[in-house]
């Protein structure tokens, strides 16, 4: 009887020995919230993905803003620049890396829509009304934690504000423009939307011309059907 007691308690510690081995291994495999980089590529995917919905119906307009924290907030000229920022934030501040401690979107933004409309978005539940329009249901990830973009518009860019066609050489005085237009004429104003044709560019730098709101519908779908 003892040396089945003995045994017994031999198996049971080998058990358990490889059972913590076991743990050990599997825990180096998961992706650590506490290192940077992972938890700047979940943020910026996770912020891209609740703005713009996962098919991708819609683009920011870019710059856009964030708020940390501690209250500081910075503005980003594209999803790289916001990748840097928040990469830079978490390195400079002694805040722990959870998900409790993202940036936050701020709002208003601005976000392109498939047919070509420059929206204003006052808060979340704007844009979740937006997002329910989008047609389609396929999923979009990011890449590489540096969000999903299907292309750019190249400047310059022109956009029909209350029947009058405006020219635009950057994104920001775009920016600025749809939202004066916006704060003078009300919510229930005609949304700007982009004169046709108009350049579009994608990652690897090849441009395409769209010259119509078809021909960019067309693209975005062909975007995602790439994804």
């Amino acid at each position: 009887m003892t040396d089945q007691i003995k045994i017994f308690r031999k198996a049971s510690f080998f058990l358990l020995a490889a059972f913590i081995i076991m743990m050990s291994s599997c825990s180096k495999d998961e992706p650590e919230i506490s290192d940077i980089e992972s938890l700047v590529d979940r943020t910026v995917e996770s912020m891209q993905q609740g703005a713009i919905g996962k098919n991708a119906c819609l683009e920011f307009v870019f710059p856009i803003s964030i708020q940390f924290v501690d209250a500081t907030t910075a503005s980003a000229e594209s999803y790289e620049a916001l990748h840097t920022l928040v990469s830079a934030w978490f390195e400079e501040n002694g805040v722990e890396k959870s998900r409790a401690n993202k940036p936050q979107l701020l709002f208003p933004i601005q976000v392109l829509t498939e047919d070509g409309e420059v929206a204003d978005v006052e808060s979340k539940d704007a844009l979740k009304t937006l997002r329910n329009d989008c047609p389609g249901s396929k999923g979009c990830k990011g890449k590489n934690g540096k969000g999903f973009k299907c292309f750019s518009l190249v400047y310059p860019v022109a956009l029909t504000i209350d029947g009058v066609d405006a020219t635009f050489d950057d994104r920001q005085s775009l920016k600025t423009a749809v939202k004066a237009y916006k704060e003078t004429a009300g919510d229930d104003a005609v949304k700007p939307t982009l004169v046709f044709p108009v350049t579009v560019q994608y990652d690897d730098e090849s441009e395409v011309i769209a010259e119509s709101q078809e021909a960019l519908a067309a693209l975005k779908q062909a975007c995602r059907d790439e994804e």
